[in-house]
């Protein structure tokens, strides 16, 4: 089933009660990451967090988490009854990611509603939270779909890697040589060249669902994201770059990483259950342009999946 965006996704969830609005005010730091590690423990409801201390009238003042918190809520997402089973789940998804369907590319749509270059990109108009008494910062990237090409084959690649942010416009990414994205970085590296990337947040959750497994290098996760929501992708060419991104997200971050600079990268909670390496230097992605819908809402998960969407 295909869902138009991220907020038909949660008008589903709340018809079928498994979303909870947090309209009291939580903090960002800390607070947010406590309250949705225990309704996840618990295997509660997705959570939109409504007031957040700081961002009573920033640009982004919502927070949605948990979308695919449970099996329940991945049948929704597949359109299917949230009480299938789990071999009912597999059996789905193995049809659908064996077949393909050809994104579409339109002309615009609602994440040009703001564009915002220069001076006016600051990543903390976002409520991007402190997760993890041990983070090491605040990770605005870690429930989105991350856009690279191949500079020789042209072959797009969306995946989740989490990026950390270490300035107003810039975010410390994990970037792995054996990821597909790492695939292009060496290629881009070795003429000496710039990488373009562009990051889709909040969006159908099929995205997520695609851009998390592992698809072929010459598999578009794009044609696989439209299988399973058996609607095609509408595509939106960015603002700075050859690249293009779903054109109904919330938000879309544009930018490019220089195999020069690096920046440090802090610990951060992973998906396994534990802390990774305290500090590491990493490629840094220099912000050039955000494109973002009126009233964006700003997607994020409690743990980093890094090397998501890999080429294993």
């Amino acid at each position: 089933m295909a869902y138009q965006d991220l907020r038909k996704w949660i008008d589903k969830l709340e018809e079928e009660k498994e979303l909870k609005r947090i309209t009291v005010e939580v903090d960002w730091n800390r607070e947010i990451g406590a309250i949705t590690r225990k309704v996840l423990d618990n295997k509660g409801p997705a959570i939109l967090f409504e007031n957040i201390k700081d961002y009573k009238d920033t640009r982004c003042k919502k927070l949605f988490t948990g979308g695919l918190g449970t099996m329940g809520r991945i049948a929704l997402m597949l359109g299917m009854s949230k009480n299938s089973s789990i071999k009912d789940l597999i059996v789905t998804t193995k049809k659908r990611f064996k077949e393909q369907i050809k994104p579409l590319e339109v002309s615009t749509g609602p994440v040009k509603e703001n564009i915002l270059k220069g001076e006016e990109i600051n990543l903390y108009d976002f409520p991007v939270p402190f997760w993890h008494p041990q983070d090491g910062g605040r990770y605005f990237n870690t429930c989105c779909g991350v856009v690279t090409k191949d500079p020789v084959t042209e072959m797009v690649n969306v995946g989740i890697y989490c990026g950390m942010i270490t300035d107003k416009r810039k975010i410390a990414v994990s970037l792995i040589g054996g990821q597909h994205w790492g695939l292009h970085y060496e290629k881009y590296k070795k003429h000496g060249e710039s990488m373009p990337v562009a990051v889709s947040y909040g969006w159908d959750p099929a995205l997520l669902y695609v851009a998390s497994a592992g698809v072929p290098p010459y598999v578009c996760e794009y044609d696989i994201i439209g299988s399973v929501r058996e609607s095609p992708v509408e595509l939106v060419k960015c603002e700075t770059c050859d690249l293009k991104v779903p054109a109904w997200s919330e938000i879309v971050v544009e930018g490019f990483i220089d195999p020069e600079t690096k920046d440090i990268f802090g610990s951060w909670a992973d998906h396994t259950g534990h802390y990774t390496e305290k500090k590491t230097m990493v490629p840094v992605l220099q912000i050039e342009c955000i494109t973002h819908r009126n009233d964006p809402i700003y997607p994020s998960l409690l743990e980093c999946l890094v090397g998501a969407g890999s080429s294993q």
